[in-house]
């Protein structure tokens, strides 16, 4: 059974609240690993950042706090911030979900983010297998007239047991709402159709979520990697959003999001933007 870890972080100013999840698939994590945390060897040998230090990207990125033994001014802050991006993008596999959202047209931004990030999570692991089982079928179909009907019946249930899964792993904050959201949408989750009416006096339709597993794993953030660069996403997608300030034009925040992590954008997340970034 596959299975997709969403690891999510948030970053927001006045305007906008921005949400990202860093996909990666349970074959590539210790792969995924092994190469966010070679960058991390190389940050401390070069800049002496040590490796628990977290990595919190706005307060990076501002020259706050120190990361070591050496000075790291912001210059330097921001090729970093860059290499980060730009090793997310090439994480074997890896999807991107991004949510951004105008906080003056939602009462919460906050939760409505999370509901948008989990429909699409449910939605996408759905179309996953609605693509896959079909092409393992064509397969069986090929080479079924090869084998006994035991060894058929056999690798029948071995093929087709497929079932994208999805778990979600996030920083703290907000653990108890977002953890009611999620169970009460196992069982009650009201999607209303983009096109009207699904049928004459209905405009929503009941789809649970019933791939992703168990409830959100919250960690703290200097404890996860993945959380730190999710956070990096979400920050560099908020910059490229927003009207930039002088700082953040002087070093070039604001272009980093379409520099890098923008090509492994899940563009089917969102058919209304090109980058497929959810922002209703």
């Amino acid at each position: 059974m596959p299975v997709r870890y969403f690891y999510v972080d948030e970053s927001f100013d006045a305007d906008l609240f921005c949400l990202s999840a860093i996909v990666i698939r349970h074959t590539e994590w210790k792969r995924c690993f092994d190469e966010v945390r070679a960058h991390r060897v190389m940050l401390r040998d070069r800049f002496g950042i040590r490796l628990r230090r977290e990595i919190h990207a706005h307060e990076f990125v501002s020259g706050r706090g120190s990361l070591g033994p050496q000075v790291v001014g912001k210059w330097q802050r921001a090729s970093i911030f860059l290499g980060l991006l730009e090793l997310v993008a090439n994480l074997p596999q890896v999807m991107l979900f991004n949510v951004c959202l105008n906080k003056h047209q939602h009462r919460d931004p906050q939760m409505v983010a999370w509901d948008r990030l989990i429909n699409r999570i449910e939605r996408t692991m759905l179309k996953m297998e609605q693509v896959e089982l079909p092409k393992r079928e064509q397969l069986l179909a090929k080479i079924g007239t090869s084998l006994s009907s035991i060894e058929l019946d056999d690798l029948r249930k071995r093929v087709l047991n497929y079932r994208a899964r999805a778990m979600v792993i996030a920083d703290e904050g907000r653990e108890g709402e977002i953890v009611k959201a999620l169970r009460r949408m196992h069982v009650f989750n009201p999607v209303p159709s983009k096109y009207g009416e699904r049928a004459p006096g209905q405009r929503t339709k009941n789809i649970t979520t019933d791939r992703i597993i168990e409830d959100p794993v919250f960690k703290e953030s200097h404890r996860s990697y993945f959380v730190q660069l999710a956070d990096c996403v979400a920050y560099a997608l908020l910059k490229r959003e927003a009207p930039p300030t002088s700082r953040i034009r002087k070093y070039g925040i604001h272009q980093m999001f379409d520099a890098s992590p923008a090509k492994q954008c899940f563009r089917k997340a969102s058919a209304g933007d090109p980058l497929g970034i959810v922002r209703k």
